[in-house]
């Protein structure tokens, strides 16, 4: 069992919001009279600050064992930034799995 490793993969939901002044959108074409939706195009351009956010929740999708060589595949393949690490620190960074901080 040492060797074994469960991978818990889930999804994470946020409800963001996002405020754009109407004077400020009529801007951005003034020739026609002002369309709310345009706001909603800015957003998917990615051109608007985040107004706020909340956490939904967590919607989990699938659950599997994996041996060693396979979560430090796996390690490699998702956290390509840290693949340089030695196996044995990989192997601690996973194993050191519980959150400390409180909710």
């Amino acid at each position: 069992m040492k060797d074994k490793y469960v991978v818990v993969t889930a999804i994470s939901t946020f409800r963001e919001r996002y405020v754009v002044p109407l004077d400020e959108l009529q801007k951005l074409n003034p020739e026609v009279p002002v369309n709310p939706d345009w706001a909603m195009d800015c957003v998917t351009c990615q051109e608007v600050e985040e107004f706020s956010q909340k956490h939904i929740g967590e919607l989990i999708t699938d659950c599997d064992v994996l041996n060693e060589d396979e979560i430090l595949e796996l390690f490699d393949k998702d956290n390509d930034y840290l693949a340089s690490w030695d196996r044995d620190r990989k192997i601690n960074h996973i194993r050191n799995w519980k959150e400390t901080w409180s909710k």
